[in-house]
């Protein structure tokens, strides 16, 4: 793969990620007066449209973001020259961190329980998802710092 179609590829998914957190963000806040969520909160905000259609895009867009950050890491990876065409992820996360990207094994495995946590909400269990609402806020500024560091 040529340094063009990594670079093009690396802008793609910085661009994507920069839109899922931008739509995270403005969900969040649209909420934040529910803030810190609740069990009985949840239960109410579920019966309500246009909040369950918020929340919905809250779950989807951070699925998206977990899912797109992989790649991103990867090809920002590939820009510094580093070998990573036949890596696991966890083995790009921990190379990552070696190289001053705010992620490492530990987080990367706290946002897949999040994504799990999420993605399961309609078990009706409202205090899994006030906590699993409650963590995604605060992965937000991680989120923006990663991306940060990238862009460098």
């Amino acid at each position: 793969m040529n340094i063009e179609t990594i670079q093009k590829r690396f802008n793609q998914y910085l661009n994507e990620e920069e839109k899922h957190l931008q739509i995270l963000k403005e969900d969040i806040k649209t909420l934040q007066q529910f803030y810190p969520f609740k069990a009985d909160t949840i239960e109410k905000l579920l019966t309500d449209k246009e909040y369950l259609r918020i929340l919905d895009q809250l779950t989807y867009r951070f699925m998206k973001f977990q899912d797109t950050l992989a790649k991103l890491i990867r090809y920002y990876l590939l820009l510094k020259g580093e070998n990573v065409e036949n890596m696991s992820v966890i083995d790009i996360v921990n190379l990552a961190e070696k190289l001053g990207i705010s992620i490492n094994e530990e987080l990367w495995f706290e946002m897949r329980a999040l994504r799990n946590s999420l993605t399961h909400k309609y078990a009706q269990d409202y205090q899994q998802m006030a906590e699993a609402l409650n963590h995604l806020v605060d992965f937000i500024d991680i989120f923006e710092k990663i991306l940060n560091e990238v862009r460098q």
